[in-house]
């Protein structure tokens, strides 16, 4: 249900040892998930913060990446299909952990297994015939959305590839009609997802391409970029500074300054290597500038030398 997920899955279970036994899932998920954090600055330099938020907070994570068709029949489909997968693993998560549904999550949790039924019943349709469906993935996303505040209380909204769906729209082949069909179905989507979302406390969109908020409509009226071009070409808040430690700046500074590594995280990071292999130490220079010569060079916000943490 989080996009750390297939991170967890992949670490050894050696780093987990201490979380088996008859510890509950809860116990062991949390655990888990704090060899994620353990060592880290936030965790080191703003415990208090990290303390009081740490877990705190549910999670939805959509990526729209497949949300493409040929047709706007098999495009409403792929957005269905997309919103659909997600509450089915919310609701299989509920089933399987056994977890009580309190009073008043449980007309939005029929309301979402009402609407996942829906979904399986146009699976049989033709995909022409998915045009008649346009309101499903509002509807899918709202009951989501209303069950998971009611149960577990206001969420993090992590939308991956959100460009993915306009691109689509953008370039398709499809009548005029169908392109303004579509424009309207996005548009109202992302209007519940955040403009009107009451349940949301906070939201990140990634996306490729810049698409200009009015693709988006009214929806996308309070979201602020983070562009990975020159500040002095994207002119969002003025001139470059380079990535420090500990992160600098306040606001939006300090949020951009967070993403992805800066020099000296990655040179501490050698550092911890040392640990295992003690060869490292004997090469730190040069290892250091193969580094610098191959993936340095990033720009998030106003910031230049970042390292991208899946290469480094």
């Amino acid at each position: 249900m989080s996009p750390e997920l297939d991170h967890l899955e992949a670490m050894p279970d050696s780093m987990f040892a201490e979380t088996t036994g008859e510890a509950d899932v809860a116990t062991q998920c949390r655990k888990q998930r704090e060899c994620l954090f353990k060592g880290s600055l936030l965790q080191t330099m703003h415990q208090g913060f990290y303390d009081e938020h740490f877990m705190k907070y549910p999670v939805l994570h959509i990526s729209l990446s497949k949300c493409k068709g040929a047709s706007f029949g098999t495009f409403i489909r792929a957005l269905c299909d997309t919103l659909a997968t997600v509450a089915q693993k919310w609701v299989v998560e509920i089933e399987l952990s056994g977890t009580a549904i309190n009073s008043r999550a449980r007309r939005p949790f029929k309301q979402l297994e009402s609407d996942l039924e829906l979904y399986q019943r146009s699976r049989s349709m033709p995909a022409s015939q998915m045009a008649d469906y346009t309101d499903l993935a509002q509807s899918l996303f709202q009951s989501l959305s209303m069950f998971v505040a009611q149960q577990f209380g206001k969420y993090l909204l992590l939308i991956d590839e959100y460009d993915i769906p306009f691109i689509t729209i953008r370039l398709a082949t499809w009548s005029n009609g169908e392109k303004k069909a579509a424009r309207e179905v996005m548009k109202l989507l992302f209007q519940l997802m955040v403009k009107d979302n009451k349940y949301l406390l906070k939201g990140l969109l990634f996306g490729v391409f810049e698409i200009p908020l009015t693709e988006m409509g009214s929806g996308a009226n309070g979201i602020r970029d983070i562009c990975m071009v020159p500040a002095e070409e994207n002119d969002i808040l003025g001139g470059v500074l380079m990535a420090a430690h500990p992160h600098s700046g306040c606001g939006m500074d300090a949020l951009t300054d967070a993403f992805w590594f800066n020099a000296h995280e990655v040179e501490q990071m050698l550092k911890n290597s040392t640990e295992w292999y003690v060869r490292i130490a004997e090469h730190m220079p040069l290892i250091l500038q193969v580094i610098k010569t191959w993936y340095n060079g990033y720009y998030i916000g106003r910031f230049s030398g970042k390292y991208n943490p899946w290469s480094v």
